[in-house]
């Protein structure tokens, strides 16, 4: 009875005294209130770093004060959005899909769908930025099954009958809606 007895005292003091002993310490999410860092000087110190990229370090005094019109810099161009973009990105992803899982379950096609990814790209002729984008689908395409699939299955046949079956649908209606 007095050992349950204490251990019972000893686990109030504890609960008592949490609030305390986690703010002392930093660790405890609920009750502190997070680092915060030390108070800096205005005009300098640790965040002279988060600046844009390529503009001047700032130099504390009174030519600090004056501030110089900025050169004219190269604005670059904003790329107008196309259309069917979503569906070109879809279609990238199918293409990196196939890529790995066609080869997987015994097909010799290996290089046919990185090819169809270049050809279409090669078709498009999109701004770097776009075609990082279009590479960055086929990457996550070829990637998500790569980590679901190591060996060809039953399921990893019915992936490549869908994504087959959408890649076409999507190059039809790409081409149809939006064609020359």
């Amino acid at each position: 009875m007095c050992h349950s007895r204490s251990a019972i005292v000893s686990l109030l003091a504890v609960l008592l005294l949490w609030p305390a002993i986690a703010e002392a310490q930093f660790w405890s999410p609920w009750f502190s209130r997070g680092y915060r860092p030390p108070p800096q000087p205005r005009g300098g110190g640790v965040f002279d770093t988060l600046r844009p990229w390529g503009s001047p370090h700032p130099s504390p005094g009174p030519k600090a004060q004056q501030k110089k019109a900025p050169e004219t810099a190269k604005v670059p161009t904003e790329e107008r959005p196309v259309p069917y973009d979503k569906d070109l990105a879809r279609l990238a992803e199918l293409l990196g899909a196939l890529h790995y899982l066609r080869p997987l379950c015994g097909n010799p096609d290996r290089d046919r769908w990185r090819g169809e990814m270049q050809d279409l790209l090669d078709t498009e002729q999109p701004s770097p930025e776009r075609k990082d984008r279009l590479v960055a689908s086929f990457n996550r395409g070829y990637q998500s099954y790569e980590l679901t699939y190591r060996n060809c299955t039953a399921s990893a046949n019915l992936a490549i009958g869908r994504s087959l079956d959408e890649g076409a649908k999507l190059a039809r209606d790409i081409a149809t809606r939006f064609g020359n």
